[in-house]
């Protein structure tokens, strides 16, 4: 079976956005160290090549701005990586990009006229590094255009000093020299994430497809067994009372009184699968847990609107993974979990398919635009553990949020914690406005 996006998920899906990051969290918390230690090199180069270069530099002010700029470059993209911080900003991506190019250029103007040679210039390898350190955040093509801008200006400032350089070689040379320097690093990172987010983009088409198929096979054994459950429910009640009612040849005030009760549990049981989401069956599942732990666990769900069943799956594990992680922690207080789902409108069973929208609305060229369907999710339990321990153990799981939600706020009041979680998505039900009436 072939796996084919609706025309609104195309629509609002944009392949140029598409990092590892944001399509798998974990493995962009794993590559994490890559940040500060690209930072690291970075800086003790900049910092040795200065102390070595010493008798090369004219203007010691200069020096020192360079220097401080690299570093600066360095914590920008340490402090964007954080976990805490997801995802990588594209504001973040430019801080790191400027403050590299500012060092190097500082450096070259700190020994304009004295530099003898520059492949031991430390502002080149600096920008070459820290961007081969985006791979893991940002688009490919960001980072490759970075490169080759980056790369200009540090070929026009080696061209224009060529005269003063030791090595005697076409002056083109030195500006080739100077430009590979950065496009080399630059280019492998701009590869490596190409790669790894068509990796992901082909396992995840390859999971779906996948789920599909185990979902065919198995939905007749789902079907046969909600089957032989209500069969099971029937022997156990209506059956023995219609029974006992064909035996007698009457029907007594006390077999109306049982018809009532089986009859409210039979549409209780049907309310209650109407109206549940998979929000109810990830907290079912850890109040199953909890119970056999010996624990009486109170676990509340609110969601009237099941706006859940709008989330995405990387949105759904994301969720139930924190929801778990708070149940498992030390000094969980099982009678205080509250999961609480809103938003800015009521929006019925949740997203609008795109073949359900009139065919009117979808041959508008400029619908009238509106304001974005927001979701938020408020997580609140007692856990009695220290505020810096239990953020500590929280941290992976608020990173993979950041990377999949719009904002995440976390607020702890010991013993309380809360962490909120807005969703965006485009808002595509039709205005009534723009397509009229139903007719």
């Amino acid at each position: 079976m072939k796996l084919i996006p609706s025309p609104a998920e195309r629509a609002n899906r944009d392949p140029s956005k598409d990092t590892q990051q944001r399509l798998d969290p974990l493995g962009a918390l794993a590559a994490w160290p890559l940040a500060p230690i690209m930072a690291a090199i970075s800086v003790g180069n900049a910092i040795i090549a200065t102390i070595l270069q010493a008798d090369q530099i004219q203007s010691q002010p200069l020096a020192a701005l360079a220097l401080l700029a690299m570093v600066g470059a360095g914590a920008a993209l340490v402090v964007g990586a954080l976990p805490a911080r997801a995802p990588f900003e594209p504001g973040m991506h430019l801080l790191v990009l400027g403050l590299a190019l500012s060092a190097s250029v500082f450096e070259q103007a700190s020994k304009w006229g004295h530099n003898s040679r520059l492949q031991d210039d430390f502002g080149q390898l600096g920008i070459g590094l820290l961007l081969l350190a985006l791979a893991p955040y940002r688009p490919w093509r960001q980072i490759a255009l970075s490169g080759a801008a980056a790369s200009v200006v540090v070929g026009a400032l080696a061209l224009a000093q060529s005269q003063y350089l030791s090595i005697i070689v076409p002056p083109g040379v030195y500006a080739v020299v100077a430009m590979t320097v950065v496009l080399a690093p630059a280019t492998a990172g701009a590869a490596y994430s190409r790669r790894i987010v068509r990796s992901i983009l082909v396992w995840q088409t390859d999971a779906r497809r996948a789920d599909v198929v185990r979902a065919a096979e198995t939905r007749g054994q789902v079907a046969q067994s909600v089957v032989d459950e209500q069969i099971a429910a029937l022997r156990a009640g209506v059956i023995p009372l219609l029974t006992a009612v064909l035996e007698r040849g009457a029907i007594s005030p006390r077999d109306i009184e049982r018809a009532g009760v089986f009859a409210a549990d039979v549409r209780r049981a049907l309310v209650e699968q109407v109206d549940s989401t998979w929000l109810d069956g990830v907290v079912e599942r850890e109040r199953a847990t909890l119970t056999e732990r010996g624990l009486a666990p109170l676990l509340v769900v609110s969601d009237a609107d099941r706006r859940a069943t709008a989330f995405g799956p990387d949105q759904r594990a994301a969720t139930a993974a924190l929801i778990g992680a708070l149940c498992e922690l030390r000094g969980f207080d099982p009678g205080s979990l509250v999961v609480q789902v809103t938003g800015s409108e009521r929006r019925g069973l949740g997203r609008l398919p795109y073949r359900a929208i009139p065919a009117r609305y979808k041959e508008l060229h400029n619908p009238r635009p509106r304001a974005p369907h927001v979701d938020t999710v408020t997580v609140q339990a007692g856990v009695d553990l220290p505020t810096r321990r239990l953020r500590k153990a929280l941290r992976p799981y608020l990173g993979v949020l950041r990377a999949v939600f719009v904002r995440v706020r976390v607020k702890v009041r010991h013993p309380l914690v809360t962490i909120t979680f807005d969703d965006e998505r485009v808002n595509t039900d039709p205005d009534v406005a723009e397509i009229g009436q139903p007719q």
